[in-house]
């Protein structure tokens, strides 16, 4: 039975693939080459963060067998979402969304370097708290590496920079740059003050 349904399963992941392959290959003209691009790139995105999530949550599980399935449905997935997403592009069902409220741009991003922070602290630290025993990787590391991906979500949704004149912009700037000194400085200070407790802890001072 395991080896009819792996048998069928491949031949899905080949039609997929053919299908795909053959709509990538194909001359098009300029609205759905555009269609196809936007197509690939959202789906390419859906895949990945999905199969990174499950990822990091096998391994949070103590998972480390990789299953041929999952090959299978990687293909199958991209090529599916793709074909439906071009598909809908061509019928004029576009899909975009920025950020416009410049209020809740600051909290996220904020939040962000925030638990990024923790987590690295709570790494570097070892808190029991976030210890894993079933797992691979700690749950802190877990929280890290999920904000990072997103973060990296949050930075295209960002709207575009008006365009400003030179004395808008030196403004602009000086203010941008005092921020980021700002938190440079303070994520310094904790990271010194961590290695510090972290090297007097291993010397059995503390």
């Amino acid at each position: 039975m395991g080896e009819q349904l792996l048998g069928i399963h491949s031949l899905l992941a080949t039609i997929a693939s053919s299908l795909f392959l053959l709509l990538a290959l194909m001359n098009k003209d300029e609205l759905e080459e555009f269609a196809f691009n936007n197509a690939l790139k959202l789906s390419s995105v859906i895949i990945i963060i999905s199969l990174l999530i499950c990822t990091l949550y096998s391994i949070s599980l103590g998972c480390k067998n990789i299953d041929i399935n999952v090959v299978y449905y990687i293909i199958e997935g991209i090529c599916a979402v793709t074909l439906l997403l071009y598909y809908m592009n061509l019928n004029g069902f576009n899909f975009s969304f920025k950020i416009k409220n410049e209020k809740l741009i600051n909290i996220l991003i904020y939040s962000s370097i925030t638990i990024s922070t923790l987590a690295t602290i709570s790494m570097l630290f070892e808190f029991k708290f976030f210890e894993n025993a079933q797992g691979f990787i700690r749950y802190d590391e877990l929280i890290l590496f999920i904000n990072a991906i997103l973060f990296t979500l949050i930075i295209p949704l960002l709207p575009k920079r008006k365009k400003l004149n030179l004395e808008e912009y030196k403004k602009e700037k000086k203010e941008i740059d005092k921020k980021f000194k700002m938190m440079y400085l303070v994520y310094i200070v904790i990271m010194l003050l961590a290695i510090i407790y972290i090297t007097f802890k291993k010397m059995n001072i503390i």
